[in-house]
């Protein structure tokens, strides 16, 4: 079932050539990538200047994927991205990847994954900073 309208942000994807496997559909370690830029996207708009990616961030700890629908080359694409659990280091994210055709939207997968805070200099998990979670809390709700 879609849920995207639960979602406030939204990336869209340019599938490129190279994301197309044999079967001409976008190959499945291609919808990693799709997360990873809805991710970097969301913590930039909802972070902003409070976190200083040399330093500080987060690392993907787990991740999982249901597909549902093959992507193909010229299909018009979104990455929808929420968090949906803050902890003390770590958080959980969703994104849903769909695509639009004649104004209709079909879902093409659903992402789980677990994100830890990371201190980048020290090589260690921190607690998330409370401006961080100030913010994304804000921002979900």
């Amino acid at each position: 079932m879609i849920k995207f309208k639960d979602y406030k942000h939204m990336t869209t994807i340019q599938v490129r050539f190279v994301d197309i496997d044999r079967l001409n559909h976008v190959n499945n370690a291609c919808y990693l990538s799709y997360c990873e830029l809805g991710r970097v996207k969301y913590f930039n708009e909802v972070l902003g200047e409070v976190i200083d990616w040399d330093k500080h961030g987060f690392v993907l700890a787990h991740i999982e994927v249901d597909y549902f629908t093959p992507i193909h080359l010229n299909d018009e694409v979104y990455c929808f991205t929420k968090v949906t659990y803050l902890g003390s280091k770590s958080l959980s994210l969703k994104n849903e990847i769909l695509k639009k055709h004649n104004g209709n939207w079909t879902e093409c997968a659903m992402v789980s994954g677990v994100l830890v805070a990371m201190d980048y200099v020290n090589n260690q998990s921190i607690e998330i900073p409370a401006v961080w979670r100030e913010r994304i809390n804000a921002y979900e709700s």
